[in-house]
């Protein structure tokens, strides 16, 4: 249900549909895995030989493709990575925007990743930062090369106790440990969010970042207190480039979508493009959302021994071009199937006007 409503949103947008094998060649990912989220590999020998691997990413696959041209696709596919010390078989739906990207296709991206949210959830939040950003708040902090990978990591899980740490440890500035703790606390709407980031950032590279983020929030849907400035979103720094992106729903205890600006990938395939794009996790979707299918067809049609099995397939024929799933089965059996509803083959044959 989701898949097919997240593909017409996709296509809506002039997206077209790219799939691709399961695996690759296993160089593909050697030779990118700065680019990967994991280094492990399902690899095997094809017949002639040549060493292949089981595609943990998509989105190299994507850019490997491409012949240099704007281009947006949108795939449906299967991941292998390792998780929770097993590899796992994962379920991915994205997008990719390929070409001269500027700030209005940014706005676009970011605008289909919250309506894919809204599709899964009334309740969800798209929360937005930039890896550009969060390099320049270091440098304008002057914080220490020795301690920037804590700092990042304390501001990913808003852990200001830590910043306050370290500024008691004699490794930060306190004047960089408060801007920091601020920074943590800022949750807003995008708009408003920059505003708060102004007044505490001051440098001309921090200031041109946020300049280009207001012009985001100025493209995208004013209505929409759910796309927030958050600086916790710090994700692969070697990756991201640009905006970084994390989309959450309610009842759902983990990120389910990211994306974000990626020029550094095409860029170290010998691709003169830029690119920004996201994933929505659907295992995660499949496992939690209340909204799944729980019946196996739409309509079961009990019927016995003595009912006129040619009439009965009729019926069902004529019924299923209303749009209906419909599951012929003895009385004896029906009971085990789950169902919208349960008919009798007279009743069937009422509906279907015969």
């Amino acid at each position: 249900m989701y898949q097919d409503q997240l593909n017409a949103l996709f296509s809506s947008y002039g997206y077209r549909r790219f799939r691709m094998s399961k695996f690759e060649e296993y160089d593909l990912y050697a030779q990118n895995k700065d680019f990967l989220k994991s280094r492990q590999l399902i690899t095997f020998n094809d017949l002639d030989g040549k060493l292949l691997a089981l595609k943990p990413d998509v989105t190299i696959s994507i850019i490997r493709n491409n012949n240099g041209e704007n281009e947006k696709v949108y795939y449906n596919e299967m991941v292998y990575r390792p998780s929770n010390h097993h590899y796992r078989e994962i379920p991915q739906t994205g997008i990719e925007c390929i070409g001269t990207i500027d700030a209005l296709e940014e706005a676009e991206v970011i605008a289909i990743a919250a309506k894919a949210l809204g599709i899964l959830s009334g309740r969800w939040v798209l929360r937005i930062c930039d890896a550009e950003l969060l390099r320049a708040v270091l440098e304008e902090l002057d914080v220490d090369e020795n301690i920037q990978e804590a700092v990042l990591s304390a501001i990913s899980r808003k852990a200001s106790d830590e910043i306050t740490k370290l500024v008691t440890d004699g490794k930060l500035k306190k004047e960089s440990g408060d801007v920091l703790v601020s920074l943590i606390g800022i949750y807003a709407p995008l708009a408003k969010g920059i505003e708060e980031a102004e007044k505490l950032l001051k440098s001309e590279e921090c200031r041109r970042i946020l300049a280009h983020l207001n012009r985001l929030a100025q493209i995208l849907p004013q209505d929409s207190e759910n796309i927030r400035l958050d600086f916790s979103v710090v994700s692969n720094m070697d990756y991201y480039n640009g905006v970084i992106f994390q989309g959450a729903v309610e009842d759902i205890p983990f990120p389910l979508l990211s994306g974000g600006r990626y020029d550094r990938l095409p860029q170290k395939m010998g691709k003169k493009v830029c690119a920004i794009g996201f994933a929505v996790y659907m295992d995660y979707v499949q496992n939690y959302s209340r909204h799944e299918q729980t019946y196996d067809a739409d309509l079961v049609v009990r019927y016995e021994e003595a009912d006129d099995y040619a009439e009965l397939a009729r019926a069902a024929e004529v019924l299923r071009s209303r749009g209906l799933n419909v599951r012929l089965m003895r009385r004896e059996d029906a009971s085990r199937i789950r169902s919208r509803r349960t008919i009798s083959f007279q009743e069937a044959c009422e509906e279907a006007g015969l």
